[in-house]
């Protein structure tokens, strides 16, 4: 911190708190990243309406620094599988080592998440890291400079590492590309999530997501009356059929 007082053009700072130690680069996004996740109250204000079952297996698509996890494992939530995924290559770098540094248990995977229409990798202008970053609005032209990195879909997520089990958690930031891997995903995959936490990015798109979220039993989470973040997305947080039964039990 005393780095970031006396010379402002600092870029990577490691942050300590509650024992963890957590890169951030305040040369790119990662201060409304990784940072803004563990310390703002986006996500965490939905963690009281919870009955999570621990140890909690956790699924982050859009991961940036893994400012989600951490926040997870701040607020002394168990946590079990847990899969971190990141797109941009850079970003990634700081992911696996905030995790790699604090968890023992969590992998981070660096592809973009998306349907299967893509193929199976994209070209990607090259970039240190932007939250705002996705497959839509980041996707390089033909013979300008490019990285390419793979692409996976929700379905692959699920079948190579919950293996048929629940996740406790699924959080989704990924920059429009959500609409497309819910609408794609199967009904027995999305019954398996306990809680889903989405920022959605096109409201054109969002209330077809909702009803077919809804046709699968799930309750949005009320945690105050404001969705819409400072940049005009929304945020929504939804309880799935054994979350409600777990909760009705308590």
């Amino acid at each position: 911190m005393q780095a970031r007082i006396l010379d402002r053009k600092t870029g990577l700072v490691i942050y300590r708190k509650n024992g963890c130690e957590i890169v951030v680069d305040h040369g790119v996004d990662d201060a409304s990243g990784t940072r803004a996740c563990i310390v703002g109250d986006m996500y965490r204000k939905y963690l009281p309406f919870m009955k999570l079952a621990e140890p909690v297996s956790v699924l982050d698509l859009g991961a940036n620094g893994g400012g989600f996890t951490l926040m997870l494992h701040l607020q002394g939530i168990k946590l079990g599988r847990t899969v971190c995924v990141e797109m941009n290559k850079t970003t990634f770098t700081r992911l696996a080592l905030n995790l790699a540094t604090n968890l023992d248990s969590a992998q981070a995977i660096n592809a973009a998440v998306c349907d299967a229409s893509h193929g199976p990798e994209i070209a990607l202008n090259p970039s240190c890291g932007w939250t705002g970053g996705g497959i839509y609005n980041m996707r390089a032209e033909p013979g300008s400079p490019s990285v390419t990195v793979p692409t996976i879909t929700l379905q692959d997520l699920y079948d190579r590492y919950f293996q048929g089990g629940p996740i406790g958690v699924c959080k989704i930031d990924i920059e429009k590309a959500e609409y497309e891997i819910l609408e794609s995903a199967s009904e027995e995959l999305l019954t398996q999530i306990d809680y889903l936490i989405i920022e959605f990015h096109d409201s054109t798109k969002t209330p077809a997501i909702l009803k077919k979220l809804e046709s699968l039993g799930f309750v949005a989470i009320e945690a105050g009356d404001r969705r819409t973040t400072e940049i005009g997305d929304e945020v929504w947080a939804f309880r799935g059929l054994a979350a409600q039964a777990r909760s009705a039990s308590h």
